[in-house]
């Protein structure tokens, strides 16, 4: 066994490093998260009251390095305040986050991408009609072996008849904020419910 403050030296440089990576959030939560973690180590890492180089090796491979535990972290503060403001900004920030960590974030981060790019065409539809009349809107190809085609007034429509005609600017303006709306809730139930489940394992794993 070596000596016990070769192993809190360990567990200080972890903590000290983690200190660093948490800089961006606000300074008493960074305390109180460096706390918590401090006390969680020399809980788990105890053996028959000592701390060895062994056990607090171990306590440190399950929690990760502190730049992913610091993820988690950061992670989770964003998503407390876009749940809180329902920013698309921060909902975005916090799946961009979430995907250097998991697959499921990076497929969470392209679902908000999918939803929001989605969210902004049918709403400048709705908005664009109003002037650019002849070239905003839904066409119908008169070619039979083609459909339809949505025009955002960039180029000139084609060849065919407009659906919708003002009826766009009701219908876009429903979709994009009904878009908005799921992709908001979507993607703050799935990372609340992805984040509590880890932060209930012992073992933070990612």
């Amino acid at each position: 066994m070596l000596p016990i403050n070769h192993a809190q030296r360990r567990i200080d440089e972890y903590l000290l490093e983690l200190q660093s990576a948490l800089g961006g959030l606000p300074n008493e939560q960074v305390n109180d998260t460096i706390q918590e973690i401090r006390t969680h180590l020399q809980d788990s890492a105890s053996t028959d009251g000592e701390l060895t180089d062994d056990s607090v090796a171990a306590a440190l491979g399950r929690l990760g390095s502190p730049k992913q535990l610091a993820a988690m972290y950061v992670t989770e503060n964003l998503i407390q305040r876009a749940t809180a403001t329902r920013s698309p900004w921060l909902v975005l920030r916090g799946t961009l986050h979430w995907a250097t960590m998991s697959l499921v974030g990076v497929c969470a981060l392209l679902g908000c991408v999918v939803g929001y790019a989605l969210t902004a065409v049918f709403t400048y539809c709705a908005l664009a009609k109003a002037f650019r009349p002849d070239r905003v809107g839904l066409w119908r190809y008169s070619d039979p072996n083609l459909t339809y085609s949505l025009h955002l007034g960039f180029v000139a429509p084609p060849m065919g008849t407009e659906v919708l005609g003002w009826y766009i600017v009701p219908v876009g303006l429903v979709l994009g904020i009904g878009l908005f709306l799921l992709t908001t809730q979507i993607a703050l139930w799935t990372m609340r419910k992805f984040f509590r489940m880890r932060s209930s394992s012992a073992l933070w794993a990612f």
